[in-house]
């Protein structure tokens, strides 16, 4: 009598869902569905509503849907840089990756259409934008830095579609745009080894890590000053001030660190130390918008 056959192992779909979640980034979708709320204030809406709810959910599905589509893009490299991804990783395949995007930018739009047509419009333009970025910018010197900080930025000016637009948008929206712009070349420093392998030039690559950890510094301190703005030109109070020092002592603290020069696992602590600095950033704006 033959033994039995083996039994076969079902997928493990619980880890496939896990991987698709990961690959979106959810958190980096929270912050641009905190950021549309946080615009929706600067504009003068009321932020508990159905509108500014579809607009922010628009803006966090679409934000993952580049995401996805990064991820896509980029498994050459992030074999080196972050191998533990789901792509890199193969806990995910390149086919699903690109349907999940598919399906995220599609609900993204649906979101941001049952917000308005303005949000429609204004949505598709950054998906527009996002696709750009991970097929073409993201490779080149500084227009990927800069792509991503045009696209960071635009999140306010999204949530503060209505009749007061753009209200006070502008303020978060040029904070956030220097801060991704500066955040992004401290990334480039760490993903120097993939980029170089897979012949991107981007600005480490192309000018040097020194020329580029100062340029990000600059950037830094650039924004530490520009920060105090809202408060001379009395558009908020002291509120905001106090709430702001905790951002600009982070922002100090990373430009004394790229002057000194970061290796690429540097380079990585700092940019993960950073991003708590845009929630930090959103609440600086929300107590200077109260204190009003």
């Amino acid at each position: 009598m033959g033994r039995p056959a083996a039994a076969v192992d079902p997928p493990d779909r619980s880890a496939a869902v896990v991987a698709l979640w990961v690959l979106a980034r959810p958190w980096n979708a929270l912050i641009t569905a905190l950021s549309v709320a946080v615009g929706a204030l600067t504009g003068g809406l009321p932020i508990v509503s159905a509108r500014v709810a579809l607009a922010a959910l628009g803006a966090a599905l679409i934000a993952g849907a580049g995401n996805a589509l990064n991820d896509w893009v980029d498994v050459a490299t992030d074999r080196v840089n972050r191998p533990e991804r789901p792509l890199p990783a193969g806990r995910l395949s390149r086919r699903a990756a690109l349907v999940e995007a598919a399906l995220l930018a599609g609900g993204g739009l649906a979101a941001a259409a049952a917000a308005s047509g303005w949000h429609l419009l204004v949505g598709a333009a950054v998906l527009a934008g996002l696709i750009a970025y991970d097929l073409r910018l993201k490779a080149t010197v500084l227009w990927g830095n800069l792509a991503v900080a045009a696209l960071a930025a635009a999140a306010f000016p999204y949530g503060a579609l209505g009749p007061h637009w753009p209200g006070r948008s502008w303020a978060p929206a040029v904070f956030a745009g220097v801060f991704h712009f500066g955040r992004e070349i401290v990334k480039d420093l760490e993903d120097t080894a993939g980029d170089q392998a897979c012949g991107l030039r981007t600005l480490p690559l192309a000018h040097g890590r020194r020329a580029a950890a100062r340029l990000a510094a600059v950037t830094f301190l650039c924004l530490a000053a520009a920060t105090w703005y809202p408060w001379l030109s009395h558009t908020y109070g002291r509120a905001y001030l106090a709430a702001v020092f905790p951002v600009d002592a982070l922002l100090l603290v990373a430009a004394a660190a790229l002057l000194r020069g970061l290796t690429p696992a540097g380079s990585g602590l700092l940019a993960r130390c950073l991003k708590p600095g845009m929630l930090l950033g959103l609440l600086a704006i929300v107590i200077g918008e109260l204190g009003r």
